[in-house]
Formats: C-alpha cells, sequence, structure tokens
C-alpha cells in the first residue's frame, strides 16, 4: 500500500488500484452530469493518446450513492478503469488497472467499497 498527498493506492503484480483527490474549481451538483462527461471525455481522450490505447466509455455508474463517470482505457495487455466521482468541492479518481485477461472484479469492487472522506 502507498500513500501520497491527495492519493492512496495498492499494487500487487501488474494490478493496482488508486484513490486520488483533487479540488474542484466550482461547486459540483448533479445538474452537472452532462456537461462534465463532455469535459472529462475530452481528457480521456488525451489519457488514451498519451498511454497509446483506445478509449472506451463513458459508463454511468454508482459510487457511493453518487451518480459517476466511468471510462476504459485499453492497451494491449492491461486495462486501464477510471471512476470520476464528483462531489461538492471535490473529485476523486478511482484508477484500477488490471490485465485485460482477467476478470474486473478488482475494479467492481473499488467503487462498490469507495467512500468519501
Amino acid at each position: 500500500m502507498t500513500a501520497a498527498r491527495g492519493s492512496v493506492g495498492a499494487a500487487k503484480g501488474s494490478q493496482l488500484v488508486q484513490v486520488a483527490t483533487f479540488p474542484l474549481v466550482k461547486t459540483y451538483s448533479d445538474a452537472l452530469f452532462d456537461k462534465v462527461t463532455r469535459e472529462l471525455n475530452a481528457r480521456m481522450q488525451t489519457v488514451a493518446k498519451q498511454l497509446g490505447g483506445t478509449l472506451s466509455g463513458p459508463r454511468t455508474v454508482t459510487a457511493a450513492g453518487i451518480r459517476s463517470h466511468q471510462f476504459d482505457v485499453t492497451t494491449g495487455k492491461d486495462v486501464y478503469e477510471y471512476t470520476f466521482v464528483l462531489q461538492g468541492r471535490r473529485e476523486y479518481e478511482l484508477l484500477c488497472r488490471r490485465p485485460s485477461s482477467s476478470g474486473d472484479a478488482p475494479c467492481r469492487q473499488l467503487v462498490r467499497t469507495f467512500a468519501p472522506r
């Protein structure tokens, strides 16, 4: 397990789960969900390009009772699953990296057990 200012994570082999927090400039409310989807999609297009992967999503998931955005970036042998949980003036970025040949159980567990602080 590793912790740095604003993030915590754990890794085993090529698998990784991590939660990072970032401040938001403006207060987020669910009424902004669709507008934020466009912004996150543009950001994730850039991430996929940087990783040399392909982007899928967005999907809508629920994390900690909050409607959230989720994207996958597939890079050959790995899948990076990003879940963005926005609440008030804070963004929580849940990242789960797993081999593309394995199931997504660790990623689903990360989203299911996430609790903002």
